[in-house]
């Protein structure tokens, strides 16, 4: 949370780094495909950033930059959100389970939810793959990436994050059993991924949102998987979601 003199400070314009050279070096100290060790950010570790974050000039920032910078402040203040909260078992025991449209953030001069932050400013840029870069604090969230988005490498760094992601829990696929569980996130936010992804290959025995997962999936996966996910003659399902906390 910031701090009285770190708000005040906010209120001026400040530069942006574009590298995000101190809040990647935290990302890189104290996140893991593991999870988050919440306890080593501290209640105030991240208040450097979010005044930074608070008071760039979003009239300088072209949508590539405005894009990372989205990506970095939604996931920034989740972090914080959990850091000031230790021990909560779920992000979801927080505001009862509306802490995404109740609780308010200063971003870029603008006061902003995380709902808006995601709803309002990413998913109308048109770009399914922002989904995998956001994280709820949450295990069934894709895993943080360890690294802060940057427009300089956003596109190469937003395929790394559909692919670990594709890699750990887009899905559960028992090739054994003829079964894949999709990840709850292609169905609440399918409509996302439809125009990119659903005619992408026309699987035997799905469609709609489920056959525009399976493709993605397909595409960010190894050939192998890619091969037997295309060809059909399986059940899908979607998986129950794990909303714990994802700490380390």
């Amino acid at each position: 949370m910031l701090t009285p003199l770190l708000f005040a400070l906010s209120s001026a314009a400040l530069a942006l780094d574009p590298t995000y050279a101190a809040y990647d070096a935290l990302l890189q100290a104290n996140v893991s495909p593991q999870g988050v060790t919440y306890a080593a950010i501290g209640p105030a570790g991240l208040d450097p950033f979010l005044a930074e974050l608070a008071a760039v000039d979003l009239r300088e920032l072209n949508s590539i930059e405005q894009k990372a910078l989205y990506i970095n402040a939604y996931n920034a203040l989740t972090l914080d959100l959990i850091a000031e909260n230790p021990g909560v078992a779920s992000i979801r025991d927080l505001d009862g389970g509306k802490v995404w449209s109740t609780r308010r953030f200063t971003v870029g001069g603008q006061s902003l939810t995380l709902d808006d932050i995601e709803h309002k400013r990413l998913r109308p840029m048109g770009d399914p793959r922002v989904h995998a870069a956001l994280s709820c604090a949450s295990k069934g969230c894709p895993a943080l990436l360890s690294r802060a988005y940057t427009a300089e490498r956003l596109n190469d760094q937003l395929d790394l994050a559909c692919r670990a992601w594709v890699r750990s829990n887009a899905a559960q696929i028992n090739t054994q059993a003829k079964t894949v569980a999709l990840s709850s996130i292609f169905d609440w936010y399918g409509d996302d991924f439809l125009a990119q992804w659903e005619d992408k290959a026309n699987i035997p025995g799905v469609e709609g949102k489920q056959q525009a997962a399976l493709n993605f999936i397909a595409f960010y996966s190894g050939s192998t998987t890619a091969t037997w996910l295309t060809a059909g003659g399986y059940t899908v399902t979607w998986a129950t979601y794990d909303w714990g906390v994802n700490s380390r």
